[in-house]
């Protein structure tokens, strides 16, 4: 692994990354079919979403544990296969309870390789280039829910629902032979960590600050904001476009995929720029500022309109992961520490996860429908702005 490139093992990992979003992101392109198939309401289809996140949210701590003890190549291996097994559960089952089953599977396979790829972008890339290796990692969710998008309609149309499901799980086959075959044992040694201790053995007083640093959990409160609200806001929007506006499911999956097309463009803007002022705080606080306005307005907007406002979600939004991502690794003080500070990250970041789209299906259902729904995200994304101007961070 030392022959390697740090850009290349950059790559490796971003494509085993992206096997979580890419099966995460699965079921909004297709609700209204999940919807039929089984037989629910709005508020129980945003289980699908949600229960992804419990698992994360239950798991971050234990994840940052895993990776302490395991290491990144077997714990990353988990990850994958935790997805697979996830997937291939969700394709074949016809009854609702193990389709939660299945996804509670797959959210430990998006909580594991949370922790994981970070992890190994710290050791690999100095403080000076962290924040662009942090940007180009951050188009995983992006990246990994457009391709769904994009190509969940299409599957759909040809072999229904469980064709997105099956596709999920091949993916994750595939990337999990790569990660087997080119992320090797042993640990990269950046200049600022050679001569170190490996992280197995870190003392427990080092893991303890972690866990109790103020800054870390401020920032973790601001990214489970974002999470709140951008998830909520992909979940439910293909759906909305579908019933309220009358537009075809496949045109509707198009317009969302526009906010994860433009994320994809904003995350390594964000870390170059990050890195070129000196920042992580301002880069993710003054973005979670700036969209909160546009939920509200996307409601009102026709079809033309609401093209516009998914892309300035994206764009905007799509600064904020990579703000939080450098800032989380740096605010620890040691790299070998990263894995436990992507841990706390992780409880915010599955709680808004979890939350989000439950929320929102809740009030679309019970508590005054689409309009309101859509006004509920903007003072969330207020309180996550707030949050990360109280922090610390560099």
């Amino acid at each position: 692994m030392k022959s390697r490139s740090p850009w290349f093992i950059l790559i490796i990992i971003l494509l085993a990354s992206m096997a979580a979003p890419l099966n995460q992101f699965k079921v909004p392109p297709v609700m209204p079919l999940l919807m039929e198939a089984f037989g629910r309401s709005a508020a129980q289809a945003g289980l699908l979403m949600s229960l992804f996140a419990i698992t994360g949210l239950f798991l971050a701590i234990p994840a940052g544990f895993i990776f302490q003890r395991l290491g990144y190549r077997l714990t990353g291996m988990i990850a994958i296969l935790s997805l697979v097994i996830g997937a291939a559960l969700g394709a074949v089952t016809r009854g609702f309870d193990i389709m939660l089953v299945s996804r509670f599977i797959e959210g430990m396979g998006m909580c594991l390789m949370s922790v994981v790829a970070p992890a190994v972008i710290a050791l690999w890339f100095s403080r000076e280039k962290r924040g662009k290796a942090m940007g180009v990692w951050a188009i995983w969710v992006p990246l990994g829910s457009t391709l769904m998008f994009l190509l969940a309609p299409a599957l759909a149309g040809r072999w229904d629902w469980p064709g997105v499901w099956w596709f999920g799980c091949i993916y994750a086959v595939g990337v999990g032979f790569l990660y087997l075959l080119f992320i090797k044992p042993g640990r990269a040694k950046p200049s600022k960590t050679e001569g170190k201790e490996s992280s197995s053995e870190l003392p427990t007083q080092g893991l303890a600050r972690v866990l109790s640093n103020r800054d870390l959990w401020l920032t973790s409160f601001l990214f489970g904001c974002f999470n709140f609200v951008f998830i909520a806001f992909v979940t439910w929007a293909p759906t909305f476009l579908q019933q309220v506006r009358g537009i075809t499911l496949a045109r509707a999956a198009f317009s969302v995929s526009l906010t994860t097309i433009l994320t994809i463009i904003a995350c390594p803007t964000s870390g170059w720029v990050s890195d070129r002022i000196g920042t992580r705080k301002w880069v993710a606080v003054i973005p979670m500022a700036l969209i909160a306005p546009l939920f509200p307005l996307s409601f009102s907007a026709g079809e033309t309109g609401f093209w516009v406002l998914a892309i300035l979600v994206g764009f905007i939004g799509g600064f904020v992961p990579p703000g939080v991502f450098s800032g989380a690794v740096e605010t620890v003080g040691d790299e070998r520490l990263s894995g436990m500070a992507m841990a706390v990250i992780l409880i915010g970041q599955n709680a808004g996860m979890l939350l989000g789209p439950l929320v929102m299906g809740w009030v679309i259902e019970f508590g005054g429908g689409w309009q309101t729904a859509f006004w509920v995200l903007a003072p969330v994304s207020i309180l996550g702005a707030a949050a990360g101007w109280l922090s610390r961070i560099r």
